[in-house]
C-alpha cells in the first residue's frame, strides 16, 4: 500500500510524495512540480506503478498524479508553530516550525541530519497529520521551505470540484 513518505523516480531524478487524497476511484498523489521541469518528463513511478501528471497548479511548485493502486489516505493539516518531523521512507529527520501563514510554513532543520537530493517533497508531520511538503532548503542557515497542509488540501478540492478528466 502506498503513503505519504514514498519515494518516486522521474526519468534520472526523484522525490518523495507527500500525500495522497481519494478521487474518482483511485487516489491523487501530491508531489513537488520542480521534479518533473529537472526530469524532463512528466512520466513517474512509485512501487509497482507507473503514472502521469495529471495536472500542474499554476500557484503553487505542486503536481498532482492518479494512482489507480491501493494508498493509505492522507490527514492534511494546518501546521502549527514547535516541533515537527520530516519522515519519507528512506530518512526520519527532526524540523522546527518557525514561521507559518497560509501558505507557506519555515523549518529550521537539525544540523548534522539535512534533507539531500530525493527528499524534496518529504512530508511534515505533526500529531500524526501531514502539515506540509519540503519544497527547499538552504544549507546555509539550516533552514527549509513548506508548503502547507492547508494550502495542499484547498487545490486538492478545487481540482476534484473542477470537474477536469483525467
Amino acid at each position: 500500500m502506498l503513503r505519504a513518505g514514498d519515494q518516486f523516480i522521474s526519468g534520472v531524478s526523484g522525490g518523495v510524495v507527500s500525500a495522497f487524497y481519494p478521487y474518482r476511484g483511485g487516489y491523487l498523489g501530491v508531489v513537488p512540480a520542480h521534479i518533473f521541469r529537472y526530469s524532463g518528463t512528466d512520466v513517474l513511478r512509485i512501487g509497482p506503478h507507473r503514472s502521469r501528471v495529471i495536472h500542474y497548479c499554476s500557484d503553487a511548485d505542486l503536481a498532482f498524479f492518479l494512482v489507480l493502486g491501493p494508498c493509505e489516505p492522507t490527514k492534511l493539516a494546518r501546521p502549527k508553530l514547535g516541533d515537527a518531523e520530516l519522515i519519507n521512507s528512506a530518512r526520519h529527520m527532526g524540523c522546527r516550525i518557525t514561521d507559518a501563514s497560509w501558505s507557506i510554513a519555515y523549518v529550521v532543520l537539525q544540523p548534522g541530519n539535512l534533507p539531500g537530493p530525493g527528499d524534496s517533497g518529504t512530508p511534515v508531520f505533526q500529531d500524526g497529520a501531514v502539515v506540509g511538503m519540503l519544497i527547499a532548503i538552504n544549507l546555509g542557515t539550516c533552514r527549509g521551505t513548506v508548503i502547507t497542509g492547508e494550502f495542499i488540501q484547498s487545490k486538492l478540492i478545487e481540482y476534484a470540484r473542477s470537474g477536469q478528466r483525467t
